[in-house]
């Protein structure tokens, strides 16, 4: 699978909702809000009732299956898209520099803002991409050895309040494990 492909794959289909079931979730404290356990990469996250998952297989470039799993809601009445992606790289390399250029790439956008940072002592970026007319998307994307992980909001820049605060509910209620 290609670089391109897996970034694609990674933020567009929760931006575009397209959703089944998979994986499991349990209450937390936040009112409206429950854990989601991704079982096979152990990483949970606190994602907004009702979230939606879905999964899918797709071949890397040796032609092995990599398995991504979505997991989609929307928060704030509906007015922002809040998802968690998990690509299984099967202890592969990811470039997360090259990932953050495809993401805007395939939104056709730009990239805003791109800061490394450590989550849980993995390598990851702290990002934002404007996109279409006056919408953002601010991310994560975390090297967790056999996984990359993706928390992720987007919506419209007129509700930036609500995306920020909803984005450090989410990136702060992650935990790689």
């Amino acid at each position: 699978m290609t670089r391109r492909f897996l970034s694609k794959v990674a933020l567009c289909p929760i931006l575009l909702t397209a959703l089944m079931a998979c994986g499991d979730s349990e209450p937390v404290a936040q009112h409206g809000w429950v854990t989601i356990t991704d079982e096979p990469s152990g990483a949970r996250i606190a994602l907004p009732e009702g979230a939606q998952p879905s999964s899918d297989t797709a071949a890397d470039a040796a032609g092995a299956p990599v398995s991504v799993r979505q997991y989609a809601a929307t928060a704030a009445e509906g007015s922002v898209e809040v998802g968690f992606t998990v690509l299984d790289t099967e202890g592969g390399s990811y470039d997360l520099d090259m990932g953050v250029r495809e993401v805007a790439t395939s939104l056709h956008g730009q990239v805003v803002s791109a800061r490394q940072t450590d989550i849980d002592g993995h390598a990851a970026l702290d990002v934002e991409v404007s996109y279409g007319a006056g919408n953002v998307v601010l991310f994560q994307l975390v090297d967790a050895d056999d996984h990359v992980l993706q928390p992720l909001v987007a919506g419209p820049a007129s509700r930036r309040d609500v995306m920020e605060k909803t984005y450090e509910k989410l990136t702060e209620s992650l935990d790689v494990s």
